[in-house]
């Protein structure tokens, strides 16, 4: 097993970044990505697994213990991908494997296409590319995103100890185990006087004023050159739509594809059951441009 996680901070060109980092010198390097109000604790409970690999996961901008973007900035999706570069600048790894879960797999998803040539192999938990919409959803979009920002609460909440934060992140999260919900909550926590509250900034629930349309996410799937391991829950989760995953499959040049039984959080929950795949799919010395699925 691997040793207990290191804290990290990464000084980068877009400013400072947190993160944990489980050292293995000389093995593949692999940068974790984890997924929307979540943070870098959300690959503790899987790093262990992995003690043949060098893992660094991070506190996406306003996520976890990372700093806050400044005033009158946003976090829409596509603004991450600048900072996953400056990251990689910032841990001197010219090239490395991207491991991202939900929002994370998306987000790696987009930046091997975007940088085919920093990006050796792509793992993507119940993340196979960001959201999409329709042309028809253009005007609701714009609407929905301007609404959410003028009505946005200036703070988010306060609780009087961890466990009640957890019991509120479970309730708008229901697949995540008490075990789970207690990692996350620790890390995006911080005490104030005589209670805690949400290090996390209320801006990451503004929505996108925009989406890209399913026709560019196949564009861009298909684009990626680095071998691929693509591990959903089933069922799948509820934005989701299956036959959109089943085309966004098809589309990659060497994907291999596995569905679990469990949900969305997977990762934390049975970390045993899917490191294996981690570790065969990192070590394999042979790719097919013949997508597989089990």
């Amino acid at each position: 097993m691997s040793e207990p996680s290191v804290d990290l901070e990464l000084a980068t060109a877009n400013g400072p970044f947190t993160g944990l980092a489980w050292p293995q010198p000389g093995a593949p390097r692999v940068l974790c990505l984890h997924g929307w109000l979540d943070n870098a604790a959300s690959f503790a409970p899987l790093a262990p697994f992995l003690d043949s690999l060098d893992l660094v996961a991070v506190d996406l901008a306003g996520h976890g213990r990372s700093r806050h973007r400044p005033k009158g900035a946003h976090y829409y999706f596509m603004d991450n991908l600048w900072d996953v570069e400056v990251m990689l600048d910032a841990l001197e790894w010219e090239n490395c494997s991207l491991l991202g879960h939900s929002m994370g797999g998306a987000l790696a998803c987009v930046f091997s296409a975007m940088a085919p040539e920093r990006i050796d192999r792509l793992i993507v938990l119940d993340g196979l590319g960001p959201v999409s919409a329709s042309a028809a959803m253009t005007l609701p979009r714009l609407r929905k995103s301007r609404e959410s920002v003028r009505k946005a609460r200036g703070k988010l909440r306060e609780f009087p100890d961890v466990a009640a934060a957890v019991t509120a992140r479970r309730a708008v999260a229901a697949d995540l185990s008490e075990e789970a919900a207690t990692l996350l909550c620790e890390r995006s926590l911080e005490p104030h006087e005589d209670h805690f509250r949400w290090r996390t900034d209320p801006r990451l629930n503004w929505h996108s004023p925009s989406l890209l349309m399913e026709a560019q996410v196949l564009q861009i799937l298909a684009a990626i050159k680095a071998p691929v391991l693509s591990i959903t829950s089933d069922p799948l989760p509820r934005w989701v739509d299956k036959e959109i995953a089943q085309a966004r499959l098809q589309v990659m040049r060497q994907c291999h594809s596995h569905s679990l039984s469990g949900h969305h959080h997977f990762h934390m929950d049975v970390p045993g059951e899917i490191s294996p795949l981690i570790h065969d799919f990192m070590h394999r010395t042979e790719t097919t441009d013949v997508p597989s699925q089990a």
